[in-house]
């Protein structure tokens, strides 16, 4: 009797090893099914991305015509910005000028003629001077004239800078004199950097 009870302890103890192998086995295989699953995507994402890399290297390759044409018309730019502001500069004089000399042509009184005109530039930073010199067959037809000059938007500063009498040949008549600066022509002082401080 004892040996049965022997037999049953050692079946118990076998069955118990058989549950605790399959376990393990199960374990086992259920950990190699995930490894292998995902060694699997790890691979398919590396061939997924492989492929994008070089499908952005051919589009960076086909695009490198167009980058490289960017860049050379940013130094063209470069080049020719400074051109182009002067030419931008140089037009926007031309028309003030054509705006202030049609303003003279058709704003001159009836009684007073414009014999010269000069223009003087000194310091960049100030604007440009301009002078109207003239004959009036009096003092108001020049104070007109000053009105009339004060009235265009491209003169700043108009001024009487003299009027006096002087004889021409058969009549008297007053010659004068009107100072006045052209707005925007002042160019900015450069920052300094003890303008900074």
């Amino acid at each position: 009797m004892p040996l049965i009870n022997l037999i049953q302890e050692q079946r118990l103890a076998i069955k118990r090893s058989e549950a605790k192998a399959r376990t393990f086995f199960f374990g086992f295989a259920a950990v190699a099914v995930a490894s292998v699953g995902s060694y699997g995507f790890l691979i398919f994402e590396s061939e997924k991305a492989q492929g994008q890399v070089g499908r952005l290297k051919n589009l960076l390759r086909s695009n490198q015509p167009l980058v490289d044409k960017i860049e050379q018309n940013k130094k063209d730019a470069g080049t020719m910005g400074p051109k182009l502001k002067t030419l931008a500069d140089a037009q926007l004089m031309t028309d003030r000028w054509n705006r202030i000399l049609h303003h003279v042509c058709t704003q001159t009184p009836q009684h007073a003629w414009l014999t010269s005109m000069r223009a003087s530039v000194g310091d960049p930073t100030k604007p440009i001077a301009v002078s109207f010199l003239g004959m009036a067959n009096g003092q108001a037809p020049i104070g007109e004239y000053m009105q009339r000059l004060q009235n265009l938007s491209d003169l700043d500063a108009v001024t009487l800078k003299y009027s006096q009498e002087k004889m021409m040949v058969g009549y008297r008549a007053i010659e004068f004199e009107i100072s006045a600066e052209i707005t925007g022509t002042a160019e900015q002082k450069p920052i300094t950097e003890e303008d900074k401080k």
